[in-house]
């Protein structure tokens, strides 16, 4: 007997699609046959009509915990992870304390592997100032690393530790020692001297729009920061990923460089692709973030990339804050946190974008998942729908009519603070989402468990 058979749906891999039934046991895929021909199962689900994707790895996660619970904690962070079909989170190491120190790293897991209610990865930080500590935590079971190319953010410099390199040399310093440990480095890709001076010159001119926020943070920011992670890549062979691209030139140069057989790739995040300054003005502080929406012309151009494959990560850059806090200062955006909270509604926003014609589902299984597990070393267990992985799977089903979302029917505990997406209307749902075998959401339910999360490290 197996203990789950999927039938009458369509399977969906980054090479193609096939109507094909699926056999679950222990945990794993066990077999993918022709309709009609599996043993029968102790739990039969009839997707007739409906697409079975592999589950989401969200590669960009800001859950937090700790003392900073009150935004998100791990257990209601990854309920909203079942509910967005995410099967797989990887957290940042950012928080209070930040994961780049053996001693708080293995705090954050303790936490996580209380709480969590789908699977994990972790990030642990690297940074000029933690550099004895990057080849520990890759022993602790890491599965990279993050760097900010800025300093602190003022008034945050203890979440901060062990996370930046403010020159090309201390990049290129930290990028050894990543090297050596066999993992991958990923980088928020900003240069603060190309953001200072506009960002004096814009608040000077008394303007507090999302326009004047985004045209504060010109693209050179981004795009000189991209040629210095490219160039400590190549100088240390270090394996190493542009977290949440928002140019099209910034995929210009990946691709270049990797022509030259630089180890570079490239992550976007869903709210790149979907939103820009003129779409998400209505939402002021609400659409701060960093590296800012950019024109519609940026990111139409932006998601004719993603479509055709040239990046290989997705993050959804998941940053719960309050509602209070991101209205403490009023609607002033010059002051307001930076982030949203798109761990949720990442999958079906892209989903989006297969209902309009502009991604295909081979592209999206490719890269929310097959990709991804690839890049950080956990594809012999993840990121794919064939024998032998997990069954982390997610099936989705096509709307007669788009369905308004309402946000304060979110599952995460900054639903208020989500209103970026206020005015989306969803083409998809979330039928169900699997976990190792385990439905863990269905029907618009969390039916999973607290801690049932494990965490999982590359190259075990």
């Amino acid at each position: 007997m197996n203990d789950l058979n999927i039938i009458n749906g369509t399977i969906v891999r980054g090479d193609g699609c096939i109507q094909a039934d699926l056999a679950v046991k222990n945990g794993r895929i066990s077999r993918i046959d022709s309709p009609g021909t599996l043993e029968p199962a102790s739990e039969t689900i009839d997707a007739s009509g409906k697409m079975v994707l592999p589950g989401m790895i969200d590669t960009h996660v800001h859950i937090r915990g700790g003392v900073l619970d009150y935004r998100e904690d791990f257990f209601s962070g990854t309920v909203a992870a079942a509910a967005g079909g995410v099967t797989t989170i990887f957290e940042m190491p950012v928080g209070k304390p930040p994961a780049c120190t053996e001693e708080n790293f293995e705090i954050r897991r303790r936490e996580m592997e209380e709480l969590c209610a789908v699977d994990f990865c972790m990030y642990a930080g690297a940074g000029a100032d933690n550099l004895d500590q990057i080849p520990k935590l890759a022993k602790l079971g890491a599965a990279g690393y993050k760097t900010f190319l800025m300093p602190p953010v003022p008034g945050r410099e203890q979440e901060f530790y062990g996370l930046c390199c403010e020159s090309e040399e201390a990049l290129t310093a930290v990028m050894e020692r990543v090297k050596a440990s066999d993992l991958p480095i990923v980088c928020h890709s900003e240069l603060n001297e190309y953001v200072a001076e506009p960002t004096k010159r814009m608040m000077e001119t008394g303007r507090n729009d999302l326009g004047a926020f985004c045209e504060s943070r010109p693209a050179k920011a981004e795009l000189e920061a991209v040629k210095r992670v490219i160039a400590s890549a190549e100088k240390t062979g270090c394996r190493a990923s542009i977290c949440h691209v928002s140019l099209s030139e910034t995929v210009d140069m990946i691709r270049e460089a990797e022509s030259r057989g630089v180890d570079i790739h490239g992550e976007t995040c869903p709210q790149y692709l979907v939103f820009n300054s003129t779409n998400a003005a209505f939402a002021g502080p609400f659409a701060r973030m960093k590296p800012p929406l950019r024109s519609p012309e940026v990111s139409r151009q932006l998601m004719k990339e993603y479509a055709e494959g040239h990046l290989d990560l997705t993050g959804s850059d998941h940053a719960p804050y309050t509602y209070e806090e991101k209205t403490r200062f009023g609607d002033d955006i010059w002051h307001s946190f930076d982030g949203i909270p798109g761990l949720e509604l990442s999958l079906r926003l892209l989903l989006n974008k297969v209902a309009e014609g502009e991604l295909s589902y081979e592209a999206l299984a490719a890269n929310t998942s097959e990709k991804p597990a690839k890049f950080f070393g956990i594809d012999r267990q993840k990121g794919r729908l064939e024998s032998g992985k997990d069954a982390d799977i997610v099936i989705v089903e096509k709307l007669s009519e788009t369905e308004k979302l309402d946000i304060r029917k979110l599952l995460t505990k900054s639903r208020e603070s989500a209103v970026l997406y206020s005015r989306s209307e969803l083409t998809y749902r979330i039928d169900r989402t699997i976990v190792r075998g385990k439905t863990v959401f269905a029907e618009g339910q969390f039916v999973g468990e607290k801690g049932f999360g494990q965490m999982i490290k590359p190259k075990e």
